[in-house]
């Protein structure tokens, strides 16, 4: 079976709507959404290049292709079900480019909930049928997006409590670790929502997300890192009597610069106290390799409730490498050491995290947070209500606005072709001949990309965001 087939990627009943809709419709005129009740007021759209460029982009219909979708369509479905002459004029024709034309919001951009991402339309009124068909790949732009817009908001979540708590921002792109690689669906997904989070981020140990930028926005940049750490088969390696002599090992054999630790083995509490006696061969295995400059410790815990065991465990550090208050009386280690929680995390956990240190009287620059499920895989298409439906068709030369405005009425879709403008800094989707400029892009026509976005742009659009968290 050919890999990529553009004319099997699609809902199988897409392939029945040909022949369904009214007689001499010409156009379909459709368009995307996060719709009102997303769980975050603005989305972040991205990834819609990467989609263009690695399915759309170019001749992607040959006979060849035609002929499989027809062969598998007759066993799927039924006889006489696929149009495979309309296909064929895609595949000859038309030199087997797409004739649709697709608008979109500069990828990176935070948009208001209820208002247009992505407009399809057809070019050609042979293939009418065609805007609706590709919904189901162009809407996957939805998991990118909601992966960016989560990113984004931890962002905000960690700038806002790095300013109320007087904390320095110098590790504020560092504060969320992406860990959902192996917690990914497939390697495309973590390579997608691995790019998304580092829209916000640099820190990462999803290395197939590195490819992102290079590959598909134009970059030779690398835009994540990470550091040396340890986890428990390294911690394990030597039995629970001999923890001690193990992370001493690990950390006289590291590198100069940052060492993370997972400290929960066994138990942590001990852990943390042998660390912070001032007798210990620990302690002082620890205190030399502080000694040289830019090197830190960052202990983590990996397992337990995470609210109460984070301030448990940034008070037992205290008690051990001492602290001092800030100029806002917020209490920052006086050694380079932090806290990496990283264990069930998701915004609402972060946030408690973050509240309960400011209340406990500690800065938020103490603490980093890691994510790998919550991150990668605890989104779902209703996370930001994404939605793709038709609003308007040509028929017989004269537009109709149509629209779906069920009894909830939360999924009312909209009615006419828009455009996306904006009035006091927020955006607005009007009428598409209304008044003010249209923030949509002409991103693909035809076959042709016509929008060639760099990943740093894109990255520029979602920072600004970030750091105004009062919006």
């Amino acid at each position: 079976m050919i890999e990529n087939n553009i004319c099997l990627l699609t809902d199988s009943y897409k392939v029945t709507h040909h022949y369904f809709y009214p007689e001499n419709t010409q156009k379909l005129y459709s368009y995307m959404e996060s719709r009102i009740g997303s769980e975050f007021n603005k989305t972040i759209f991205y990834g819609l290049q990467y989609i263009l460029k690695n399915y759309l982009v170019g001749q992607v219909v040959t006979e060849e292709k035609v002929y499989e979708a027809e062969r598998i369509i007759e066993k799927h479905i039924g006889p006489n079900i696929f149009n495979t002459d309309d296909w064929l004029y895609i595949a000859n024709d038309l030199d087997g480019k797409l004739p649709v034309e697709i608008k979109a919001v500069p990828e990176g951009t935070p948009v208001d909930v209820s208002n247009v991402l992505m407009t399809v339309e057809n070019t050609d009124s042979k293939c009418f049928w065609l805007s609706n068909y590709l919904e189901p790949l162009l809407l996957q732009v939805w998991y990118p997006s909601t992966v960016a817009t989560l990113s984004a908001e931890v962002k905000k979540l960690c700038n806002f409590y790095l300013d109320i708590t007087g904390s320095s921002h110098d590790n504020a792109d560092f504060m969320l670790h992406d860990f959902g690689y192996r917690g990914s669906t497939s390697n495309e997904s973590s390579k997608l929502a691995g790019s998304a989070h580092l829209l916000s981020f640099s820190g990462t140990d999803t290395l197939p997300a590195l490819t992102i930028p290079e590959n598909y926005y134009n970059e030779t940049n690398l835009y994540g890192y990470s550091v040396q750490a340890t986890e428990h088969s390294v911690m394990t390696s030597l039995g629970e009597e001999n923890e001690i002599d193990q992370i001493i090992n690990v950390i006289n054999s590291a590198q100069n610069g940052i060492l993370s630790i997972v400290i929960d083995s066994y138990n942590y509490r001990n852990f943390l106290k042998e660390a912070g006696n001032n007798t210990s061969l620990l302690n002082k295995t620890i205190m030399k390799f502080l000694s040289t400059e830019g090197n830190k410790i960052v202990f983590r815990p990996d397992s337990g409730e995470p609210v109460p065991t984070a301030i448990e465990c940034l008070e037992l550090l205290a008690d051990g490498f001492g602290v001092h208050e800030n100029n806002m009386g917020y209490k920052v280690f006086n050694k380079n050491i932090g806290l990496l929680w990283s264990d069930g995390l998701n915004y609402h956990v972060i946030r408690d995290i973050l509240f309960s240190m400011k209340n406990h009287g500690w800065a938020a620059e103490n603490i980093l947070f890691g994510m790998g499920g919550g991150l990668h895989t605890s989104v779902n298409r209703d996370t930001q209500r994404n939605a793709f439906k038709c609003s308007a068709q040509l028929r017989n030369g004269t537009w109709h606005d149509i629209l779906k405005k069920p009894l909830d009425i939360s999924k009312k879709s909209k009615a006419g072709r828009f455009k996306l403008i904006k009035e006091n800094d927020t955006f607005k989707t009007v009428n598409f001949d209304a008044e003010g400029k249209d923030c949509l892009q002409t991103v693909f026509r035809n076959g042709e990309l016509l929008v060639d976005d760099t990943f740093e742009n894109i990255k520029n659009r979602t920072v600004s965001y970030t750091h105004n968290y009062r919006k």
